[in-house]
């Protein structure tokens, strides 16, 4: 049980150091929608891998803690909540995918793919405007 805890904290702070890092506005659409989920999902199902957690409740604590930081940030319950069933959804997939083919890069790719697809509704399609990016 404490696999899953330490794996998902770690996966969310090393997601968010890296992307900090590497994006200076991570509020540019790229980023969010190209970026982020590359960064997430490898940062996720890398940290269930390397402390030996399930990828699926590896993801799940990760989607809580956005779930607190969007409360926390005033962005609301909704976002959060929307979060935590997005980050359930893929690592459930990222699990599955991995145990019915074996493939790891199978399994990050749909993932992200997926990730990617949601970001671009949510923030392209749906969202608010955001900085335009050159």
């Amino acid at each position: 049980m404490i696999y899953y805890l330490i794996s998902g904290f770690f996966s969310a702070l090393s997601a968010r150091v890296i992307l900090g890092a590497v994006a200076v506005n991570s509020n540019s659409k790229p980023v969010i929608v190209l970026l982020g989920p590359v960064v997430e999902e490898i940062a996720k199902t890398g940290s269930a891998m390397l402390f030996n957690a399930g990828i699926f409740y590896t993801h799940v604590v990760f989607g809580s803690l956005e779930l607190v930081m969007d409360t926390l940030r005033r962005r609301g319950v909704w976002p959060g909540l929307a979060a935590l069933v997005l980050h359930s959804i893929l690592g459930f997939a990222t699990q599955w995918l991995l145990g019915l083919y074996g493939s790891l890069a199978l399994a990050l790719t749909v993932a992200v793919l997926l990730h990617a697809m949601w970001n671009y509704t949510s923030v392209v399609l749906l969202g608010p405007n955001l900085k335009k990016s050159k």
